[in-house]
């Protein structure tokens, strides 16, 4: 936006602190981003080679953006301190902003527009139209750079402030658009695994699964609620402030690695419930948010009664783990059967 230098001397707070508060949070969120990936590579045996090279290459995409970040802030508050001027101009750091949040969050929605893809029996709909949205966001994205670095940013002469009003800053449709994008495809990514296990308690009876339901549910709002609304709340500041202040680039800023800590809730998240399994039910199978429940079920039971337990086992063979049932006189026997 235009700016004049009365202006920005007079109101530093709407145009620096925007950015000192960005290097806090990003600092912040920095942190959040090592701890979380420590946790994976833990245990990141258990992953497909394909998760690894995305969770590696997002988490670079983090750590990029920061050393941007603090970059762009030495030349703000030591190298140009006090100066009211440098202090507005963007440089290229700033100016990449919304490509690096585009590799840090097209990644993580294409891993999450893929688990949406085998969860509705690979859908050609579900993924095209996904598929869609994510690439009208990454197009947009780059050319929401590719406009910023012809801009000029900087302090009006006061030649031009005394000949009449500071020109009004045109919203640009491009960046409205690649936010928008991002909102909507991580409302729908969201509906439809929240649809997947709405369906899916509705099939089951047993008390422990419907915690483990609760879990999944809770920890798929903990991945997708933050960054779309970050994504949300960029367009409507940016929308309505463009021409008071700077306030809207803050959450910009962060919404990249917003996408990448949702990553790494997703992954770790599923990772803890395959670590605590309940008895009767292998939880190797949430990868995919779900399990297999169309497979011959063999209950074998003691011709004693008074033996023992029965045993209950899946006639595939797969890694779910039997289950100890307690036995009573009353109980009847069970044939084998297919689970709906």
């Amino acid at each position: 936006m235009p700016l004049s230098l009365a202006g920005l001397e007079a109101h530093p707070g709407r145009y620096i602190g925007p950015q000192l508060v960005s290097l806090t949070l990003e600092a912040v969120l920095t942190g959040i981003v090592i701890n979380q990936s420590l946790t994976f590579w833990e245990r990141a045996e258990r992953e497909r080679n394909v998760v690894r090279a995305l969770v590696s290459f997002v988490t670079l995409m983090a750590f990029f953006q920061s050393s941007l970040r603090f970059y762009a802030a030495w030349r703000l508050f030591v190298e140009d301190f006090g100066n009211w001027i440098e202090s507005v101009l963007f440089i290229w750091a700033d100016k990449i902003q919304s490509t690096t949040t585009v590799l840090m969050a097209a990644p993580v929605q294409g891993f999450l527009i893929w688990r949406c893809w085998t969860l509705f029996n690979r859908s050609y709909f579900v993924l095209m139209s996904l598929s869609t949205l994510l690439l009208a966001q990454c197009i947009a994205s780059v050319l929401v750079t590719v406009q910023t670095f012809q801009i000029h940013f900087g302090v009006v002469p006061e030649a031009e402030v005394e000949a009449g009003p500071l020109p009004k800053v045109q919203i640009s449709p491009t960046f409205v658009l690649s936010l928008s994008c991002s909102a909507v495809l991580d409302v729908l990514v969201t509906g439809i695994l929240l649809a997947f296990l709405a369906r899916s308690k509705q099939q089951i009876v047993s008390s422990r699964f419907r915690r483990i339901l609760r879990r999944l549910t809770v920890m798929i709002w903990e991945a997708a609620l933050p960054p779309c609304i970050c994504a949300v709340l960029t367009v409507l500041m940016y929308l309505t402030l463009v021409n008071v202040d700077y306030w809207d680039l803050t959450f910009q800023a962060i919404l990249g690695k917003l996408y990448v800590i949702s990553l790494f809730v997703t992954l770790n998240g599923r990772a803890d419930l395959q670590d605590a399994p309940v008895p009767g039910f292998s939880t190797n199978r949430l990868s995919n948010l779900g399990w297999s429940v169309n497979t011959p079920i063999r209950v074998d039971i003691p011709t004693d009664m008074e033996q023992g337990p029965i045993s209950t086992r899946n006639t595939q063979g797969d890694d779910s783990s039997a289950v100890d049932t307690p036995t009573g006189p009353s109980r009847s026997a069970v044939n084998s059967g297919k689970t709906e």
